[in-house]
């Protein structure tokens, strides 16, 4: 599982999230502060999860209650539940779980490690290579490579000459 982390929405097939309140796109992930307001926006509209940026149960449990078919992910605090997946920085790995990825530098520390899904910064991360490489059109050297892994390798095509 990919999703990309920018500030604006993005042109690509793939998971976004982005500070947003009021979702109209299905493959957006609304990011989401200790804002009320903002938060029942993004909990009545989103379709595939919901971001919420804070170390404070609260805002958990209160979302949990609005939405509990939805799945909450959580930046800032080590919160495991139903529904509830923890977003962590790339450089504290606790096992399988999704990571935060700033930049390549900080892929390379996950490069041999299992991981359950990636937040890919789309400053340092070319949202439209990443598509091309979830979607097999990128080939790598590396047999049963990892999702680390691919996103590392550098791409080449296979140009048949007649």
């Amino acid at each position: 599982m990919i999703f990309i982390y920018s500030d604006k929405l993005l042109n690509v097939d793939l998971p976004q999230v982005v500070p947003i309140c009021d979702v109209t796109d299905p493959k957006l992930i609304p990011l989401v502060g200790e804002d009320l307001r903002c938060l029942h926006g993004a909990l009545r509209r989103a379709t595939r999860g919901i971001v919420l940026k804070t170390d404070k149960r609260l805002w958990i449990s209160l979302a949990r209650e609005l939405r509990p078919d939805l799945t909450i992910y959580v930046w800032g605090a080590l919160i495991r539940g139903k529904n509830v997946i923890p977003i962590l920085p790339s450089h504290e790995y606790k096992g399988h779980g999704v990571y935060y990825v700033k930049n390549k530098e900080e892929l390379r520390q996950l490069k041999n490690k299992a991981v359950a899904g990636l937040l890919l910064d789309a400053a340092y991360f070319d949202p439209y290579f990443i598509e091309l490489i979830l979607r097999g059109k990128v080939t790598c050297n590396c047999e049963r490579c990892t999702l680390a892994e691919r996103l590392l390798c550098e791409p080449y095509r296979e140009v048949e000459v007649l």
